[in-house]
Order: structure tokens, then C-alpha cells, then sequence
């Protein structure tokens, strides 16, 4: 009898082991960052040495008519990263949007495939989010410009082209603001249905008091609101497409502390993209500053994964 108890304690504490090590393998993070407008190999070994952990995920924007740089997608995937495209409909140097209209109407129909057979030809794993930010108002493709029906219908008419060109290594990301605005420019108008849609990304960002309209904010602030909406509804695995913190009005080492603490909170956060360029406001950290310190020692939890676990879902 004794040795029965012990064979079955046995084989009990195996299976809870066993449940244990699939939910540790299921539960990571994938870092990123966005670099410059043209990340090179040396942006990515500085952003490894500086903080310890590659950006795994480069993020990139490429207006109309145009293309990821060659260059750019050598340096990506031979530092073992891949590339996260930001593909924007319009043309940037003039900021005028791209007529949905004419999308359906299939007069862009040559870029965007000749767009999908590059995208195809570098035969490893990218992320692409076409037209992101739509439930704000300030891109030409907002969806309150360009209307719910005709939004939806272009990207899932974008997506078939690449679909037709058999450009099955991208991953389609559908990526929010953390915001509604205006209140009624709802970002589930525009949802493209779930079979077009790998991610829900999440865009956000702290600016404290840098702005009248804004105030110091956490990242649960920001993010959790929106990511337990998506969790609950669409039921999508969440990228944080865009985050970062200014140093204005609050303590920002505190603020980057929390905001990796609260993410891993957040087990279906499966990638961040942490904006680390100054622009707007002091977007980046330092590693001389108490900021990219705490970073750097947030980043050694191994939670956080500069490499693929099972590969991209």
C-alpha cells in the first residue's frame, strides 16, 4: 500500500511538473524597439550591450510607393531579429492619404504586390501593421475619414493580395491606439474579422506634462483598459506596438520599473516595442540616466525573451 501511495505521488508531482514547464514556455515577452528610421547592425548590437537583450522585434515605417530598405532588412535578420513594419498609407513628405476608393479599385494593385513578393522573398518571419492607429484622428486613414465599411474592406482587400502572392511568412498586425478619439471612433469598427488578424497591437504612450492636454500616466494606466477589452472580446495574443515615458512631470525610472512589472501581469502580452528615440519629449533611456539603468536591470528577468520560444503564433 505504502508503495502504491509513493508510485502515485510519483506520477502526480510529474504531471503538476510537466503543467508547469508548458505554462513556463507559454509565458514570455518578446522585446523590441524602435531605433531610428533606418536601424543598422550596429543600432542593434548597441541596444544589446547597452541593456542586455536585443531588440528581437525592429520596428520600421514605410509610407506608400515605397519599400523597406535593403539594407535595413540585411542588418535585421542577420543580428537574428526580424523585422515589425509600420506600412503606412500615404505619402508621407506631403501627408496626403492614400484613396480607399481607388485601393478596391485595384489601382494600386502593382506596388502592393510587388510589396508582398519583397516582404515574401526575405523568407523569415515579419510582422507587418498596415494602417495602425486608426481610431485616432490624426492619419489621413483614420477610421472616422475613411468610414468603417471602406476601412475594413482595404485592408482585407491588402491582405488577399498578399495572400495571392502566397506571402505566408507575415504575421498581420492589427494595431490600436490606447485611445478612442473622438470617444465614438471606436477601434472595433474596424476590426477585419479574426481570420485576417494574427495580433492586436496597442499603441501608448505617457507624456506627463509635456502637453496641456496630458498627465503623468502608468503604463496600467494606459494599457490595461484596452487590454483586457481585447483579451475578453477578440481573444488575439497583444503586442505593445508603441510604448514609452517621458521624464516630465514624474519619475521615470519608477514609471519603466512598474510598466515591465505590470506587463508581465499581463501573461497575453506575448511582445513590446519600447520607443526609444527621442522625439517629441525625451522618449528614450539613457543608459546614463536612473532610467535606462532600471531598464537594463528589468530587461535581465528572463520573462523578457530577445529570441523566439516555440516561434511566432
Amino acid at each position: 500500500m505504502k508503495k502504491f501511495i509513493i508510485v502515485i505521488f510519483i506520477l502526480v508531482l510529474g504531471f503538476i511538473l510537466f503543467f508547469l514547464n508548458i505554462r513556463k514556455e507559454d509565458s514570455y515577452c518578446l522585446t523590441g524597439a524602435f531605433l531610428s528610421d533606418k536601424p543598422t547592425k550596429e543600432d542593434i548590437v548597441n541596444f544589446k550591450n547597452t541593456y542586455g537583450k536585443k531588440p528581437f522585434l525592429v520596428l520600421v515605417f514605410v509610407d506608400w510607393d515605397n519599400f523597406v530598405d535593403e539594407k535595413v532588412t540585411e542588418d535585421v535578420y542577420s543580428s537574428g531579429c526580424i523585422l515589425f513594419v509600420s506600412w503606412e498609407p500615404w505619402y508621407a513628405h506631403v501627408k496626403e492619404g492614400v484613396d480607399f476608393d481607388e485601393l478596391l479599385a485595384g489601382k494600386h494593385d502593382g506596388y502592393i504586390k510587388e510589396f508582398a513578393s519583397k516582404i515574401k522573398g526575405i523568407n523569415k518571419p515579419v510582422l507587418i501593421r498596415f494602417a495602425h492607429e486608426m481610431n485616432g484622428d490624426w492619419y489621413p486613414w483614420a477610421g472616422i475619414k475613411v468610414g468603417a465599411d471602406k476601412f475594413k474592406a482595404g485592408y482585407r482587400y491588402v491582405k488577399g493580395i498578399f495572400d495571392s502572392e502566397n506571402a505566408d511568412n507575415v504575421k498581420w498586425v492589427f494595431s490600436i491606439n490606447w485611445q478612442n478619439i473622438p470617444q465614438e471612433n471606436d477601434y472595433r469598427l474596424y476590426y477585419p474579422q479574426d481570420e485576417n488578424i494574427d495580433y492586436i497591437g496597442i499603441d501608448g504612450y505617457n507624456w506627463g506634462n509635456t502637453q496641456s492636454w496630458s498627465k503623468w500616466m502608468s503604463f496600467e494606466d494606459i494599457f490595461s483598459q484596452k487590454y483586457t477589452e481585447i483579451t475578453t472580446n477578440l481573444k488575439k495574443p497583444v503586442i505593445i506596438s508603441e510604448f514609452s515615458s517621458t521624464s516630465s512631470g514624474g519619475n521615470k525610472a519608477m514609471w519603466i520599473r512598474k510598466a515591465l512589472i505590470d506587463m508581465k501581469k499581463m501573461e497575453n502580452i506575448k511582445a513590446f516595442v519600447l520607443f526609444n528615440v527621442d522625439k517629441e519629449t525625451d522618449w528614450s533611456f539613457s543608459i546614463n540616466s536612473l532610467s535606462g539603468k532600471e531598464l537594463k536591470k528589468q530587461l535581465k528577468d528572463g520573462y523578457f525573451k530577445d529570441g523566439l520560444v516555440k516561434g511566432l503564433r
